[in-house]
């Protein structure tokens, strides 16, 4: 991460250079930190009669009100960084890599559970029915298989570019 000011007699900015990676760790932290934030306020709100709060309940609403704003512009850096950049040695940026890990995710679940049923069925039904699977379950788990390694490799792709790419601007 590299911090420096742009100076031009009308404005100051400050600019925070870092690699998504670097980012992603930020925004789990600043989320933390606004979480904190509505718990003191909330623990502040009323006071005895008499006595004075710890912390100053609009003092803190100003204080969440500017963690949300830099968030909300730091949500908008990945974002933009996500639909702008590509994998390396790959030809989906890194927004189409996140949805398409979780299509997969979502058809692994979907596959996981196809046979729960049966099992569940054959151990409620008392009845002697013979249930005859339309799918084989083999081919099923070879196929939860191939897309486990899938998203794996597509994970560790993400996880490679999140640490090699820089965030752009605001």
């Amino acid at each position: 991460m590299c911090i420096s000011y742009i100076n031009s007699g009308f404005y100051s900015i400050l600019v925070i250079k870092m690699n998504l990676g670097e980012a992603l760790s930020l925004l789990k932290k600043e989320k933390s930190r606004l979480a904190r934030l509505i718990s003191l306020r909330k623990e502040n709100v009323f006071v005895e009669e008499g006595k004075k709060t710890e912390f100053d309940p609009k003092k803190l609403s100003e204080d969440i009100e500017k963690k949300i704003e830099d968030i909300r512009k730091l949500k908008i850096r990945i974002q933009k960084t996500n639909i702008s950049s590509k994998l390396e040695r790959d030809n989906l940026t890194i927004a189409e890599a996140i949805i398409k890990i979780g299509d997969i995710r979502s058809k692994l679940s979907n596959l996981s559970s196809l046979f729960e049923r049966k099992r569940d069925r054959w151990y409620f039904d008392k009845d002697t029915k013979n249930y005859i699977p339309q799918l084989d379950e083999s081919e099923t788990e070879e196929e939860i298989e191939k897309l486990e390694a899938e998203k794996t490799a597509l994970d560790n792709k993400i996880q490679i570019s999140n640490w090699n790419t820089e965030l752009l601007d605001y």
